[in-house]
C-alpha cells in the first residue's frame, strides 16, 4: 500500500477519533455532555503538560539510510511545557523544551491578537510572525479590502464565542464508548490535594464505526440542535462571505453562481432551511444503508487496509479528572496505533502519551513577555508569507536547532519544476506567470515565482523598472532592471545572457542567473519540455 493511501486512512480514524471525545452521555449521575460543554467555557488558566511520541520500527522491512536516521533522531521525542497561560483566547504564553535524541530545545512562546513571538535557542532575536489578514495577504496577490480584513479578524473571536455551542451540539448527540467509568478519586494537581470525579474511557478501532453511525443517528433526531448548529456556522461566516462579494464589484446578473447564492446570503432563515433539508436528505440516505455499505466498502481492496485498523490496533485511553464546578482539572491520555507488517513504510507503532494538569481556570491571569527591546527578526519578510528558509535565517548556523533543521531534516530543499506548456491552474495559484519560455537557446524563467519559491522576497519599482530580491538564507541581494544584460549581485555587476525582460506584466532572467545567484541547480528535458530547479 502506498504512502499516500496510508495517510488518507490514518487521517480518517484520527477524525472519527476527534468526533468521539466531543461527546458523551451521563454516567453515574456525572453529567459528561456539560463537562464537555464547560470545556468550552474555558477563557483564562494555567497549565503544563508533557506529550511524548515514541516509535516503532517494523523489523520486517529495511530502512533506508534516511528512514534509518529520522528513527534515530525522532524515535522518542518529548515536549514538555512547564508553564501555560491563558489570559483570554487570543492571549496564550508558554514556555517548555522539546527533548529528542541529540539534546533538548528550550523555547517560550506567546501569541497576542493572532500575532505569535517566539524565544528559542538558537535564534539571533526573538521571531515574530503574523497571522493577520494584512500580513498573510502575499505580495503579488489581489490585495484584501480593509472591511474584509476586519471581518477576518473577528472570525477569530466569534469562533471563540461559539465554541461551546458548537461543542455542546457534538456533545449531546454521541453515545458513550463501551468501556466508560466514573468513580471518586483524590488527585494532586499543581501541589494542591483535590477531591475530583475521575472518567475513564476507552475506546478501539472496533468501536468505531457503531459510535460513528449512533452519533449520526442522534443528529438526525436533533433537528432544533442541528438547525442551531448551522445557524451558529451563519453567522460565523456569511458576513464575511457577504462582504468578499461586496468587495469584486459584480453587478447582479454577472456573475450566475454569486445570484444563485445571494438570496441565502441575505436571510438567514431561508438558508438554514434549505442546509437543514439538505443535511437531513443526506443523513437518511446515509443511514439507511449504512451498515451494508460499510461491509461492503470494508470487503473490497479500498477498504482492506481501513478493516485492520478498526480493531485493538488503534486504542485511545482517556482519564480526566473533574472538580466540583465540572471543570477538567487534570487528564491522562494514551493513543496506540500497531500498523500492518510491512505496510507503515518502514514504521510499525506510534504510541502518544500525554499528560496535564490545570488551574487558576477562569481566574484572572496574565501572560508572561518576551523582551524584544532589541528587536525582533519578522519572519513574514516583504512578501508576508512565512517560510522555513526565512525561519532558518533567522537562527545562529551554530546552534543545535539550525543543525537539527537543515541539516537532519533539510527543510531548505526545493525543487521546482516548470513546464514550457504549464498548466494556468498554476498561474492561478499563485497569483503570477509560471511558464517560462525558450529564448533562441536561453531558457527565461518568471523570476517572481522562482524566487519566492526558494523563499526569498522580491519586490518591484515601476518607475525605475527595477526588480529587488533578497534572499533572507544567505544574505544575497539581487537587482535587475529591465532591459538591461547587466544585473548586480551583493553590489557586484554581473552579466546577464540576455536581458531581462517584461512579459505581460511578468519579469523573466535566465534561469542560470537564478540558480547561480541562489547556490541551486538547474535541470532541463528535452523530451518533457521541463525546467527543473533544485537546491538543498
Amino acid at each position: 500500500m502506498n504512502r499516500k493511501r496510508w495517510n488518507a486512512v490514518l487521517a480518517m480514524l484520527l477524525v472519527g477519533i476527534l468526533v468521539i471525545l466531543a461527546g458523551c452521555q451521563p454516567v453515574s449521575g456525572v453529567d459528561l455532555t456539560q463537562i464537555i460543554s464547560k470545556s468550552f467555557t474555558v477563557k483564562s488558566g494555567e497549565s503544563r503538560q508533557t506529550v511524548m511520541l515514541e516509535l516503532t520500527k517494523d523489523p520486517s522491512v529495511q530502512l533506508t539510510q534516511e528512514e534509518q536516521a529520522m528513527f534515530e533522531l525522532f524515535g522518542k521525542v518529548k515536549l514538555n511545557v512547564t508553564e501555560a497561560k491563558a489570559q483570554d483566547p487570543l492571549h496564550v504564553s508558554m514556555k517548555g523544551t522539546l527533548e529528542y535524541s541529540k539534546g533538548s530545545i528550550p523555547f517560550e512562546l506567546v501569541s497576542a491578537d493572532r500575532v505569535f513571538t517566539i524565544k528559542i535557542e538558537g535564534a539571533k532575536k526573538p521571531i515574530v510572525i503574523r497571522s493577520t489578514p494584512a500580513a498573510m495577504n502575499p505580495a503579488g496577490m489581489p490585495q484584501v479590502s480593509e472591511a474584509l480584513q476586519a471581518q477576518m479578524e473577528q472570525l477569530g473571536k466569534k469562533a471563540v464565542e461559539a465554541a461551546p455551542k458548537l461543542g455542546t451540539f457534538f456533545s449531546k448527540n454521541l453515545p458513550n464508548p463501551n468501556v466508560l467509568t466514573v468513580s471518586p478519586v483524590t488527585e494532586s494537581v499543581y501541589g494542591e490535594s483535590l477531591s475530583l470525579q475521575k472518567i475513564h474511557a476507552e475506546i478501539y478501532g472496533s468501536d468505531l464505526l457503531a459510535l460513528v453511525k449512533g452519533f449520526l443517528t442522534s443528529v438526525l433526531a436533533d433537528e432544533q440542535g442541528l438547525k442551531d448548529f448551522i445557524g451558529v456556522v451563519y453567522d460565523l461566516y456569511v458576513p464575511m462571505m457577504q462582504q468578499a462579494m461586496k468587495d469584486s464589484g459584480a453587478a447582479a446578473g454577472d456573475n450566475p453562481m454569486a445570484d444563485s447564492m445571494a438570496p441565502y446570503l441575505q436571510n438567514k432563515t431561508l438558508a438554514v432551511e434549505f442546509a437543514f433539508a439538505y443535511l437531513k436528505t443526506s443523513l437518511q440516505k446515509l443511514l439507511t444503508n449504512f451498515d451494508t455499505d460499510a461491509a461492503a466498502f470494508l470487503a473490497s481492496e479500498q477498504g482492506a487496509d481501513l478493516k485492520e485498523l478498526l480493531s485493538d490496533r488503534l486504542a485511545l485511553k482517556l482519564d480526566f479528572f473533574v472538580d466540583k464546578d465540572q471543570f477538567i482539572r487534570k487528564s491522562v491520555t494514551e493513543f496506540s496505533l500497531t500498523l500492518p507488517s510491512g505496510k507503515g513504510n518502514g514504521l510499525q507503532g506510534v504510541k502518544v502519551t500525554s499528560t496535564k494538569e490545570a488551574w487558576n481556570v477562569n481566574k484572572p491571569v496574565a501572560i508572561a513577555a518576551i523582551d524584544t527591546s532589541a528587536g525582533v527578526y519578522d519572519l513574514n519578510g516583504e512578501n508576508g508569507r512565512p517560510s522555513a528558509g526565512r525561519f532558518l535565517a533567522g537562527l545562529d548556523p551554530n546552534s543545535q536547532l539550525y543543525k537539527l533543521l537543515k541539516n537532519d531534516l533539510h527543510i531548505t530543499k526545493k525543487q521546482i519544476v516548470m513546464h514550457m506548456d504549464g498548466p494556468s491552474i498554476d498561474d492561478i495559484m499563485y497569483g503570477v506567470s509560471t511558464k517560462p519560455y525558450n529564448d533562441n537557446g536561453t531558457v527565461m524563467v518568471p523570476v517572481r515565482f522562482v524566487t519566492e519559491q526558494l523563499d526569498s522576497d522580491v519586490s518591484w519599482d515601476a518607475a525605475s523598472r527595477q526588480v529587488t530580491i533578497v534572499d533572507p538564507l544567505s544574505g544575497s541581494k539581487l537587482l535587475l532592471k529591465i532591459g538591461s544584460s547587466d544585473a548586480s549581485v551583493n553590489g557586484k555587476t554581473v552579466s546577464l545572457e540576455k536581458p531581462a525582460a517584461l512579459v505581460d506584466g511578468t519579469t523573466y532572467v535566465p534561469v542560470r542567473f537564478v540558480t547561480e545567484s541562489f547556490g541551486a541547480k538547474v535541470q532541463w528535458d528535452q523530451e518533457q519540455q521541463t525546467v527543473t530547479i533544485s537546491r538543498d
